[in-house]
Order: C-alpha cells, then structure tokens, then sequence
C-alpha cells in the first residue's frame, strides 16, 4: 500500500506527444459530456410520462449511465493521478446499479416488446385526433339539428294557433248564426237544412279540434284530468250523441251491449268519450247492416289502479290485413282514393292510440273482409279514496239538474248589461244576440282602447274579452281595467276572455292577466250560461 505512490499515472506515458494528448482530452470530455447530460433527458421525459409502470425503468437506466459516467471519468482521471482505489469504488457502484438495472429490466422486456412500434402508435394517435374533430363536427351539426327542430316545433305551434284563431273566429259566426236561426220558428225544410249545415260546420270544427290534438300530444302538452268518473255515464253520452247517424243507417247500436262495471273511476272523462266516439263513429262509417256493440269490463286492480278493456265490434266490411298495420297512423286510410265511401282526415284512428297510450293502455285490432271489426283497447283508471267520493258526493252536481238547464228558456234567464270586446262584425252579432236571447242588454267596443273608454263613462255588470284586435288587444286591456289606474272604470269587473286561442296554455295566459274566466270560439252556449252565472243573478 505505502508503494502505489511508486507507480506513475498513465498520462505520463503520453504527455510528451501533443497530437495524442489532444486526441485523449478531447474524447474523454466530449463522452463524459454524453454521459451526464443523458440521464439528465431520461429524468426530464420520466417527470413528464403519466405511465407509472415503466418510471422506475427510466431511474434505473438514468443512474446505470450516471454510474458509468462516473467511472469513466475516474479512468481519466488514472491517468494523470493515481486514484486507484476511488476507481475501484466506483466501478464497484456501477456494477451494483448494472446487476439491478438487469433484473428488474428482464421480466418487464416482454410487457415493453407488447408496445406498438412508434409507426402504430403515430397511426392511433392521427385516427383519435381524426375521430375527436369528427366527434365535434357531428356534436355541432346534432346541436343545430336541435335547434332547427325547436324552431320548427316553435314555427308550428305558432302557424297552429294563427290558424285555429283564423278557423274558429269565422267559425263561430257560422254556429252561431245557425243555433240562433234553429231557435226560430222554420218549415220542417228549412229546418232541415239549417241543421244539415251545423253538422257540417260541427264536422270541421271537429277536424281543427283534431290537428290541435295532434299537435298537443307531440309537444308533450296534452295534460289528463283526474276526476270521478262512471263508465255507464261516458257511454250514455257516446249513445246519444250518434245514435242519429245509427238509425239513419238502420244500424242497431248497443252501447252498451253488456253489463257494466258499477265501480266509479279516477280518471279523464273527456277523452275517454273522445276515443269512443272516434270508434264508434269510424265503426258505424263503414257498416251498412247489422249492429255495432260497444263493452267494457275490469280487468284487474293494483293498489289504487284499475285495468279496464273496451270493445267495439261491428259486422263492416272489415279490413284487409295489408291494410291493418297502417290504420293507426296519422293522415292514413284504408281507402284514399276519390271514391271511398267515407270521408275523413285520417287522423281520428291516430288520436285514438295516442289517447289511449297517454293514459297507459295499448290498441289491439281483429278484422276480417266481410266480417267486420273489432278494436279493443284498454286503460288505467285510478280507484278513489274515500274522501274522493266524499268530494263527489258534495259537488258533483246531480243529472236532473243538467238536463232542467236545459230545458229552461234562455230568454229569461240573467239580468245585467254585458260589454262585448270584439273586433269582428259577424261575432259582434252573434255574441249580441246570443246575449239578448238570454234577456241580457250588451253594447259593442271594436278593440280595448274603446272598451275602456266605455267602462269609464257607463255601467256594465261583466266584459266578455277577446284576445286579439287591433289597437290594443284584451290582455293590455284586461292590465289596464285592473290596475285601477283609469278614473271611473271598476277594477273589479269580472272579465270573461272569448277567444278563438284555443291551444294550450291560453286559459292560464288569459288568467294570469286577470281574466275571471275562459270560453272559446265557435261560442258553447252552454258554457256561456255557466260561466254567466257565476257573477251575474238569474232573472
């Protein structure tokens, strides 16, 4: 040990020629340089790679070179000192880092063989970039689908309301002046042509309260009642109502044909007779002799929920099978040609199902040509508790006393003056005369502006209010009447809207800006008693 100072450094050996001296120096920097500044990489890139698995390989590989670096370095420096022993501790550290770089590297070779080539990698990387920028494009163009949908959705509420408004508003004179020339004394002729024509306008107001239907079911606007209910009742109605074109045809018509369920149901009367009426009147269309029977029986109950089957069964013409699949869908006949044998739109079978499958039922159908058809549906009727039924029995108001309104003559039926708001002629005289018939004085504004200089200036006992007209319409005029602001005008008046709006939501519109109450054109004369009495006293 006291003799290695003895030995001289291999530098020595070469330190007396320049040429080869430069050479050594100049290589040895310029590989220790490579040495240290690639581990350096290794551990920049391994800080910046999210795969965990494949980090340790990274340090092991930086401190492998680091160490090797550092011995090579010390057999510079043997050259020219004699630092044997450094040497020696180094080149030990090296191989310790070397054997463990080995074994943990080995087992992990065959998951790094796994990996795809930079080529494949490349190539998934363009197709995901690729397949992003279509996602995007097809993300924008669904939004703007969307949006071309709310905007033709929005365009066709606002195209269906103009037209029922448009539709309705002619359409109440020509009800009107029909119910008002029916109350009049004619000759069994006249009288039959007055009434031919109320069932043709009764018809096309039925064909636009169709459309409206439509419409609302596909908005997802169609809202159901849910009040007591009894099957006997609904289908008395359905009997009534076309039992003329029953006899008309020498049809019997049993509705109903069996005994019924006595039971009273939560449930939407209206549009149960609504789809009866649709069957049944599609089914005495198209029967020339024989019967048309309607039945309905319980099917099951489930807690609060009862099941009921409906049956309407004729002996027709039947339907052909090709035809069957399409009879439920909306603007579809079985027979479009210019000569069928009955007219219709086509969109009365397309009610039925949506109905039905609103209130949580399904449509079935059996026919055969020349045996006629039976169409079966069933629905979901709620079971009252009993405070429903306690409810009904209070303010359910009896039949008798339905059938005495009636019967009672309308000429002397209220007593008060009546402000009529309306900017048609035609209605003007129809609403008058209406008024009059039921002994009630009325006086004419053409738009709101005048209705409420009237209101300022005479006394009136209730408006009846159309929505649309010109200068200011019955909303503006209904704001200003109860802001109490106008000197004169009684901001209490009650405020009746008769409009030919009749989509849905214009009640609540009609009402939120202070209207009583909501009739709509072609004018109810029965609605327009009841809603008269409620603030004007009988005579």
């Amino acid at each position: 040990m006291n003799n290695v100072i003895e030995y001289l450094p291999h530098g020595f050996c070469i330190a007396w020629n320049p040429q080869l001296l430069a050479m050594h120096v100049i290589s040895d920097l310029l590989i220790a340089i490579a040495y240290f500044s690639i581990p350096i990489g290794i551990l920049y890139v391994a800080k910046r790679r999210p795969d965990t698995e494949l980090q340790p390989i990274y340090y092991l590989f930086a401190a492998f070179i680091l160490a090797c670096g550092v011995t090579h370095v010390m057999g510079i420096l043997t050259l020219w000192v004699p630092l044997y022993y450094t040497q020696g501790i180094t080149k030990v550290v090296t191989a310790v880092v070397s054997v463990a770089t080995a074994i943990y590297l080995l087992p992990k070779l065959k998951h790094i063989m796994a990996l795809p080539d930079l080529s494949k990698l490349t190539q998934i990387n363009t197709a995901l970039a690729e397949e992003i920028v279509s996602r995007r494009q097809s993300e924008a163009s669904l939004r703007h689908s969307q949006e071309l949908a709310l905007q033709a959705q929005k365009t066709q509420a606002a195209f269906l309301a103009n037209m029922s408004h448009e539709i309705r508003t002619p359409m109440n004179g020509v009800l009107g002046t029909l119910d008002l020339l029916l109350d009049t004394e004619l000759k069994p002729e006249q009288h039959q042509l007055a009434s031919a024509s109320k069932r043709s306008a009764a018809s096309l107001l039925s064909l636009l309260n169709d459309i409206l239907d439509i419409s609302k079911v596909e908005s997802g606007q169609m809202t159901l009642r849910r009040s007591p209910l009894e099957i006997a009742d609904v289908l008395a109605d359905v009997e009534a109502a076309l039992a003329f074109d029953a006899q008309s045809k020498n049809i019997e018509l049993r509705c109903p044909a069996e005994g019924l369920p006595e039971s009273v149901y939560l449930g939407d009367s209206v549009r149960l007779r609504q789809i009866l009426l649709n069957l049944v009147g599609n089914a005495i269309k198209f029967t020339d002799v024989g019967h048309v029977k309607v039945t309905c029986r319980e099917l099951s109950r489930t807690g609060q929920v009862a099941t009921l089957e409906f049956a309407v069964k004729d002996t027709g013409v039947g339907i052909a099978p090709e035809h069957q699949k399409n009879l439920f869908k909306r603007f579809t006949q079985v027979d479009s040609s210019s000569t069928r044998r009955a007219q219709g739109s086509g969109l009365g079978l397309a009610i039925v199902k949506e109905l039905v499958e609103l209130m949580g039922g399904q449509v079935r159908l059996h026919s055969e040509p020349g045996n006629g058809t039976e169409v079966v549906f069933s629905l979901k009727l709620g079971l009252p508790t009993l405070s429903d039924s306690t409810e009904r029995d209070q303010f359910a108001p009896p039949a008798p006393a339905a059938i005495q309104t009636e019967t009672i003559p309308p000429v002397q039926q209220f007593h008060g003056k009546i402000l009529v708001v309306e900017d048609a002629a035609m209605n003007q005289m129809v609403v008058c005369k209406v008024l009059e018939r039921l002994g009630l004085a009325s006086k004419v504004a053409n738009n709101g502006q005048e209705a409420i200089e009237l209101l300022a200036t005479e006394q009136f006992d209730l408006v009846l209010m159309d929505g649309q007209m010109p200068v200011m319409d019955g909303y503006e005029a209904t704001a200003v009447i109860r802001s109490g602001t106008v000197p004169g005008v009684n901001p209490d008046i009650p405020v009746v809207a008769l409009t030919a709006h009749a989509m849905v939501g214009e009640d609540q519109k009609c009402l939120n800006v202070g209207m009583n109450d909501y009739l709509t054109k072609p004018l109810d004369r029965a609605k327009l008693i009841e809603v008269l009495g409620k603030y004007l006293p009988k005579a």
